[in-house]
């Protein structure tokens, strides 16, 4: 795994539309802490992860990787994303995790993605084995949350971005989840309410 990197954003601003999501925001997220965004609904930070992502672009401001120019490609290849939706595809979970590694820019970890792993990671956040044969879409949420977070452990990539990873999780799932991810080998950057998953931040950023 590559270095975990340095995140910046300086004066940032977004739109959509004609509603002002972001306005002048600033922070910075240092290599292998955990930063939180934190705020309540419709204050900004899935938007937030989204412009790092490249899925929108800011009207204003500078987004910075290292200190460096943003390329969007690099981003994404440095970065495992759970999305709040969990709308991570179809198929059996077995399949569902195996996907992401079909990705050129996921090779680098596809030795990651065999049954072994994907149980063991699975049994670490507290799922039987015999998860692996069922169809993703018939979990509950707080399933699909901890298959959603066992994908981005296997990735193992040096940048994590969870939106309310925890928000369906009872506490020794939230407890199991920080044990995996939250290790300072990675830059996490997450959005929460949850006060447990915010009292493990190495920094906490509050929107308005």
């Amino acid at each position: 795994m590559a270095e975990s990197p340095n995140i910046t954003f300086e004066n940032v601003t977004f739109s959509f539309e004609k509603e002002q999501i972001v306005t002048d925001f600033s922070f910075e997220a240092a290599p292998g802490q955990h930063t939180v965004l934190k705020g309540e609904s419709g204050s900004g930070k899935s938007t937030l992860l989204k412009l790092l992502l490249g899925f929108h672009k800011p009207r204003g401001g500078t987004i910075s990787i290292d200190h460096k120019n943003y390329d969007a490609q690099k981003v994404r290849k440095q970065t495992a994303w759970l999305p709040q939706d969990l709308n991570l595809g179809s198929g059996t979970v077995a399949e569902v995790m195996a996907k992401p590694f079909e990705f050129a820019a996921n090779q680098s970890t596809k030795n990651n993605n065999t049954q072994q792993n994907r149980i063991r990671t699975l049994s670490t956040l507290g799922l039987t084995p015999d998860i692996i044969d069922k169809k993703f879409r018939d979990l509950s949420t707080g399933q699909r949350q901890r298959v959603g977070l066992a994908i981005c452990h296997l990735l193992d990539k040096p940048l994590l971005l969870l939106d309310e990873p925890t928000s369906a999780l009872d506490k020794a799932s939230k407890q199991k989840a920080a044990e995996l991810l939250l290790n300072n080998e990675h830059t996490v950057i997450s959005t929460s309410h949850d006060p447990f998953w915010v009292a493990k931040a190495d920094n906490i950023i509050e929107l308005s």
